[in-house]
């Protein structure tokens, strides 16, 4: 029962109580817990032990396996949808973000592009984080194990570019020198495209053609961004490969809620 967590537990219990028009005295009646206890339960300020829950969960009439799983796939369901949230911020956000970089070294501008500079980077750099994170954490769902490294290991590469080039901007940094770090940024970030791919690939097995075609777009692109030369085509492959795993978070979001609707769970 370790995926049954405050206050998610104590809501679905209370949620589970008023759907049976239960008060808490008629519940006490019939299970050894006290008014206070169920109280603290239901509010979310205590976690039951294992066996009181079972107990509470069969009082109610329900089972608490499927009590337990209806919860992990309504939490898996809202990462999901902070992933596309969050993916849709950081593609709508590249863009800007390669015109900000082209302009950076113009002679002309404003004192405040810096600031907008940052904050540009920083938007980016958070949405990508959900959108990894979301597919880090169905790693366990579909057994794919490489997905949450990888996943955890663009993150890391996207956050050293990203902060590089908030802190960059302050600096006496010419267009030539940023030029070059940003080509071996990109070989860096190749090596992590590559590894992406191969567990976005093996995600076709349960997630099919898009989760092949996507892995297969991020491979070309990480060995676009190694090569060093030819980086720049990584840039427009990119932009395919990003919306197809938009896509995909999108099929495991809406995967998640037809589970959600076959498991709710339903009284003894």
């Amino acid at each position: 029962m370790a995926t049954l967590k405050q206050p998610q537990l104590g809501q679905t219990i209370l949620n589970l109580r008023q759907e049976k028009k239960i008060t808490q005295e008629e519940l006490v009646d019939r299970c050894n817990v006290s008014v206070r206890t169920l109280q603290r339960i239901e509010a979310g300020e205590v976690t039951p032990r294992e066996s009181t829950l079972k107990i509470l969960l069969e009082a109610l009439g329900y089972k608490h396996i499927e009590v337990e799983q209806s919860i992990t796939i309504k939490k898996n369901k809202e990462i999901l949808l902070y992933a596309l949230i969050g993916g849709c911020v950081y593609f709508g956000l590249g863009f800007l973000e390669t015109l900000a970089d082209a302009a950076r070294f113009e002679s002309d501008l404003p004192k405040y592009f810096p600031l907008v500079y940052t904050i540009i980077k920083l938007m980016a750099l958070t949405g990508y984080f959900f959108m990894m994170y979301g597919f880090a954490t169905m790693h366990s769902i579909y057994q794919v194990s490489l997905l949450k490294i990888s996943a955890y290991l663009m993150f890391v590469a996207f956050a050293i570019v990203e902060i590089y080039d908030v802190i960059s901007i302050f600096s006496t940094m010419n267009a030539e020198e940023f030029m070059l770090v940003k080509g071996i940024e990109a070989v860096t970030f190749g090596g992590a495209d590559i590894i992406f791919g191969i567990a976005l690939f093996k995600l076709g097995h349960s997630m099919g053609t898009v989760a092949k075609v996507a892995g297969i777009l991020e491979i070309l692109v990480g060995m676009l961004f190694m090569s060093f030369l030819l980086a720049f085509m990584g840039l427009f492959l990119l932009i395919p490969a990003t919306l197809l795993e938009l896509v995909l978070l999108y099929k495991m979001h809406e995967s998640e809620s037809n589970k959600l609707i076959s498991s709710t769970p339903k009284a003894i």
